[in-house]
């Protein structure tokens, strides 16, 4: 958990990451978040798969903004807001 009392620089490095498809382990033993997320996105868009619609937000914001993969849509206004709130904070 991140709190105000948190150092500035936090360890976004775990111990081990893993893609799960359905509750079935696709990869595993994914050496860096990084390349978690690109394999991630590039199964889903492989395998035609939707972002679930209970985080389609979050996964919206890791595409567009995290990531910089464009698909051709302005981002909705929610997203563009936590990404000039993340910019502040800088």
């Amino acid at each position: 958990m991140v709190t105000e009392g948190t150092p500035s620089q936090v360890d976004l490095s775990p111990a081990s990451t893993a893609i799960l498809v359905e509750g079935d382990f696709v990869i595993s033993n994914i050496p860096r978040m990084a390349d978690s997320f690109a394999l991630l996105f590039g199964l889903m868009y492989v395998l035609h798969l939707d972002y679930p619609k209970k985080l389609i937000n979050t996964f919206t914001f890791i595409q567009k903004v995290l990531m910089g993969l464009d698909d051709g849509k302005p981002p909705k206004p929610c997203l563009l807001n936590l990404k000039n709130d993340l910019l502040l904070r800088e």
